[in-house]
């Protein structure tokens, strides 16, 4: 381990024992306050899973009214009076600034405007659900722009130095601004385009056999279950775009979706929420305070979840655990297919042009051309009505071909019915940043044999606890850029990413 890493894995908050008082009144109301938003997040929850859909509008009313009492909270002279006090006892310390961050983009924001963004939301996700399932961006426009005003006005209560754009992204990933955005991803289209042109026809005949929901659902439990998902603290439930959420202590929830006829559906979009869900779970694990107990930014929250999902699990060594274990749970689908067959096809690469769907090689240019299209949405240089043009006039331009339609277009993706604008450029830096840290981890423990002499065995305890003493116990003490000079010893890089895929998908 080196140096930097050793920094990181000492203490970085203080515990119950060492904290003053002033720590400890922060962290009371801070508890009761997320224990308020324990109630939000089951709200959200059950609104993507269970709710029947004539309760979509009461439910935006319920949870508007929930997000002003939150705001208060979030925004009282009680809160500022209580992180002032823990500034003067501690004022280099991860909760003064933490919360201190919380509390003053919290009270930009008039309560008026909360109330109204959370409405807003909850009626764009249902009115997107529809729009998609009928290819009507039409009926969707109207929300679209609302979100638009709102995703607007809010980088104007919170300001910004260069661009409104910047402000939005960096609720997501703390310093991260559009100008570093820009050259990651000229960086990676290059090399990512010349592998594309590489790769061979793609082969997915395995995959697209019957492969019955019950053992789909059965598999993809053993999987996240032996990688560290603790289903004693969590659940799972099937849903229409794929999430998880932590409602309160001990309790996350994963979803999935599943396919008869596409295995990856279901097994890698759980092996990715579960990811997201290993992390959350740790927070609780760990024993950190409520103050700390949540990852810095969305950034290193996709760092684990794509981790997981690709630099692990669809890796050679995790098959040669795994495939025995799939070949007895689908005997008739897995019939006459060896595992470098199996290993082969769940590594194609082709350009396509379902996001949720793609490989992880094209993955990034999706973001790409996100990244462009709401950054001019909300810097104003491109109207919502003109929004399906210009997706595919820039899906061509990144991918070179045009969408059929408005449901495999601009209407595809979730993020933009909720009003998360700067959401998108947060699943490239995860891919960047877990490329730097597989690649420390490895290092760390022992090199790429021993690495993979773990996944082969299916032993995944010393990777968490790998992941527990670099990145878990620190909770958001850190930034994301933060985290990665602490574990790596340098910035924010793509050259491993980039390695790493061509390693992957140039042995053709």
């Amino acid at each position: 381990m080196n140096p930097t890493t050793e920094a990181a894995t000492a203490a970085s908050w203080l515990t119950d024992d060492e904290a003053t008082d002033a720590h400890r009144a922060l962290r009371a109301y801070v508890g009761d306050y997320r224990d308020l938003g324990a109630a939000m997040a089951l709200l959200g929850w059950d609104q993507q899973t269970k709710l029947p859909a004539k309760g979509a509008a009461g439910r935006g009313r319920t949870m508007g009214a929930l997000s002003t009492v939150l705001h208060e909270r979030g925004t009282s002279p009680e809160l500022d009076r209580l992180i002032t006090a823990v500034e003067e006892v501690d004022p280099d310390g991860p909760e003064a600034r933490e919360w201190r961050r919380n509390f003053e983009l919290s009270t930009k924001i008039p309560a008026a405007h909360v109330r109204r963004s959370s409405e807003a939301a909850a009626a764009g996700y249902g009115a997107w659900e529809r729009a998609r399932a009928n290819d009507d961006f039409a009926s969707f426009l109207p929300h679209l722009e609302d979100l638009v005003d709102i995703a607007r006005a809010d980088a104007d209560f919170y300001g910004f130095e260069t661009e409104p754009y910047d402000a939005l992204h960096d609720l997501y990933e703390e310093g991260s601004r559009a100008a570093d955005l820009e050259p990651m991803f000229a960086a990676l289209r290059v090399p990512i385009n010349r592998l594309l042109d590489q790769q061979p026809e793609p082969d997915t005949s395995i995959l697209e056999r019957d492969w019955h929901v019950p053992g789909q659902e059965r598999f993809g439990v053993e999987v996240v279950s032996r990688l560290g998902f603790d289903f004693d603290g969590g659940r799972i439930d099937e849903t229409a775009h794929p999430f998880c959420t932590t409602i309160g202590q001990f309790d996350t929830r994963l979803t999935t979706r599943y396919d008869t006829n596409w295995l990856p559906m279901s097994l890698f979009g759980t092996v990715h929420e579960a990811g997201h869900g290993i992390y959350e779970q740790a927070f609780d694990r760990l024993g950190l305070p409520r103050t700390l107990a949540g990852a810095p930014g969305l950034g290193m929250h996709e760092s684990q979840s794509r981790g997981y999902e690709n630099v692990i699990g669809r890796s050679h060594p995790f098959w040669e655990f795994w495939y025995p274990k799939l070949q007895a749970e689908f005997p008739e689908a897995t019939k006459g297919v060896d595992l470098d067959a199996f290993v082969r096809q769940i590594n194609t690469a082709q350009r396509s042009l379902i996001r949720v769907e793609a490989d992880e090689l094209s993955y990034n240019l999706h973001l790409a051309v996100r990244f462009e299209l709401e950054r001019g949405l909300v810097n104003g240089t491109l109207a919502p009505k003109d929004l399906p043009e210009a997706w595919n006039a820039t899906f061509e331009k990144w991918f070179g071909i045009t969408p059929p339609n408005d449901a495999d277009g601009c209407l595809q993706d979730v993020h933009w019915s909720g009003g998360s604008f700067g959401y998108f450029p947060t699943y490239t830096l995860g891919n960047v940043y877990a490329a730097q840290f597989i690649q420390q981890a490895k290092a760390d423990l022992g090199g790429s044999d021993q690495w993979d002499t773990l996944l082969r065995t299916g032993e995944f305890g010393p990777i968490r606890d790998w992941l527990d003493a670099n990145i878990y116990r620190h909770g958001s003490a850190f930034t994301g850029r933060q985290f990665v000079q602490n574990v790596t010893g340098g910035p924010v890089d793509t050259a491993p990413l980039i390695a790493y895929l061509e390693d992957r998908f140039g042995q053709h």
